[in-house]
């Protein structure tokens, strides 16, 4: 990994991530109390919208243990109760993650997946996984909706920062990828942010200053570039793989040799 990629937040930047947390769960249990419980969702991992809430229950009751201790803990203690009201469960669980994260200071050391760093890796964190799941959520009643965008750019675009800077890594060093048939770039369209990845999964983030001249055209040749535009949200549910461009033609636009898209959608980016 190299360039500008942000491997971590600031602590001083976890508050604004603990309030998008809350908002995030929040808009998440208004939502789900309003879908049925079996209705299908653009997931293969928990296909029903009422998985899909005891998933993000579970993993919020889980990082709220870890908040509040500073150490590892065993998710499988925080499955929902088979007898509870599944709604309340969840809004309850959500409210303690963002009670704790605002509450603990987010530079006091603590667990993390990614070894020791500071309780702000939650915040991050958490906020990026209710993201997710929102807009899982949301695919019961829309084929491919808009990003949720609680916290605004920054956080959407930090959210691809920490796809490559935390789970790409891991997947690197455990088990490798398959390299890419030519570099990608990824270039929003609405704010300046861009991202290059090399045939050999080396990401860079260009300078916002830069980003505006990334992505503008496919150069011709052998090693010239795949370049994916669309709208910032729009690249994070790509990079996500919840939007194919080859299916939201007037959302996104490819510049140059297709294969690499196809490429990047078949590689287990995220274990």
């Amino acid at each position: 990994m190299s360039g500008t990629l942000r491997r971590g937040i600031e602590p001083d930047a976890a508050p604004a991530f603990a309030r998008a947390t809350r908002a995030m769960s929040e808009a998440f249990a208004a939502e789900a109390a309003a879908i049925d419980p079996g209705a299908s969702v653009a997931s293969s991992i928990w296909p029903t919208a009422g998985e899909l809430v005891d998933h993000l229950g579970q993993i919020q009751r889980w990082a709220t243990q870890v908040v509040r201790t500073g150490e590892a803990a065993d998710r499988r203690e925080h499955v929902r109760p088979g007898a509870s009201d599944r709604i309340a469960w969840y809004a309850e669980g959500a409210k303690a993650l963002a009670d704790v994260l605002e509450a603990t200071d987010p530079a006091r050391p603590c667990w993390t997946f990614a070894g020791e760093g500071p309780t702000a890796f939650w915040s991050r964190r958490m906020a990026h996984e209710a993201r997710k799941h929102l807009w899982d959520l949301r695919s019961a009643v829309a084929p491919v909706p808009r990003a949720p965008d609680q916290g605004g750019p920054a956080m959407l675009a930090d959210a691809i920062d920490e796809l490559y800077a935390v789970f790409l890594t891991r997947t690197l060093r455990s088990t490798g990828l398959d390299p890419l048939p030519r570099a990608l770039v990824l270039r929003s369209t609405d704010v300046p942010a861009a991202w290059t990845i090399t045939p050999d999964w080396t990401v860079t983030r260009h300078p916002t200053a830069d980003a505006p001249a990334i992505g503008e055209a496919a150069g011709e040749g052998p090693d010239a570039p795949t370049i994916v535009r669309a709208a910032l949200g729009d690249v994070l549910l790509f990079v996500w793989e919840r939007a194919r461009p080859s299916s939201l033609p007037d959302r996104f636009r490819i510049l140059g040799d297709p294969a690499t898209v196809t490429a990047y959608l078949s590689s287990p980016v995220h274990p």
